[in-house]
């Protein structure tokens, strides 16, 4: 898939209903995100919950080497006030001034959340997703790959503005099938379409 492909509604249930039914880690995200919560402004805890996540959702990456725990806690210090402005943000409120911050800060945490000298686009978005919910997508690489962004191999990654073009993906996205569900959610509308993104595109479930 080179572009965005909507899927109907009984199509994105199915796909929500998929998730539910066969991942075994799915409770590890509200285990990080209520920390991150109940500890905001701490960026040691903060740090510590988005720990909790990327050790179960992406240990493959970091059994070569972990992230630097001290590194990435001085990133969220440094970044603290631009994650605060996006903290509450839903993506409809997604705007063309909202780029350079969002560059920003994913770059700064590609580099607080590399293993030894590898970087992961995904541990990324997985870890800005903690930190707004409703407004800063996940994604990882066959999801990626799904919605047209090309993996260079060992030299190069997904960049910041592909993450960037990702988020504007995921905005017109959830305009258009936020109609699909029940209202208010037990979660963000942009985690139930990663639910959906991962059965169809990482798993195969649908």
């Amino acid at each position: 898939m080179n572009g965005l492909q909507i899927p109907d509604c009984d199509e994105f249930l199915r796909g929500v209903n998929a998730y539910e039914r066969n991942e075994q880690r799915g409770y590890v995200y509200f285990q990080a995100l209520n920390h991150i919560r109940q500890n905001w402004g701490n960026s040691e805890k903060m740090a510590q919950g988005i720990g909790l996540l990327l050790q179960s959702w992406h240990q493959g990456f970091y059994r070569f080497g972990d992230f630097d725990r001290n590194i990435l806690i001085e990133c969220i210090e440094k970044d603290i006030e631009i994650i605060n402005k996006f903290r509450d943000r839903d993506i409809s409120s997604l705007s063309n001034s909202d780029e350079t911050e969002i560059k920003e800060l994913f770059n700064q945490f590609l580099d607080a959340l590399r293993g030894g000298n590898r970087r992961s686009p995904v541990a990324v978005a997985k870890s800005l997703n903690l930190l707004a919910p409703k407004f800063l997508p996940l994604w990882d690489s066959d999801i990626a790959l799904a919605y047209g962004y090309v993996w260079g191999g060992i030299l190069t990654e997904f960049t910041d503005a592909d993450y960037i073009s990702f988020c504007w993906k995921m905005k017109e996205m959830a305009e258009r099938i936020q109609h699909c569900l029940s209202n208010p959610d037990d979660r963000s509308l942009l985690k139930r379409i990663d639910e959906y993104n991962y059965s169809k595109y990482t798993k195969g479930w649908i």
